[in-house]
């Protein structure tokens, strides 16, 4: 079931992230209370399955925060390190 909530946290379900990385720290022992966090999960992603993240708005002179990023994994041949960079 964490795979699965794994999934949609990538793709769809970004305000999953933070729930779903403790239930994915606690698969090494998982006992009752783990269980019960995992079907509160379900049933927040359940309740909330037509909700959306909305960013930004309708009207162009409320644009407040703009960002712009890009990554580039292991492009440095020598080190093999992954690059990113923002603009705010």
């Amino acid at each position: 079931m964490v795979g699965f909530y794994t999934y949609f946290t990538a793709i769809t379900r970004l305000n999953t992230a933070f729930a779903t990385k403790i239930l994915a720290e606690l698969l090494q022992n998982p006992g009752p209370q783990h269980f019960e966090a995992i079907y509160r999960c379900h049933d927040y992603l359940e309740a909330t399955k037509y909700y959306a993240l909305e960013l930004g708005t309708l009207y162009i002179e409320h644009f407040v925060f703009v960002v712009a990023s890009d990554a580039a994994y292991a492009d440095d041949l020598m080190t093999r390190r992954s690059i990113k960079g923002s603009i705010f």
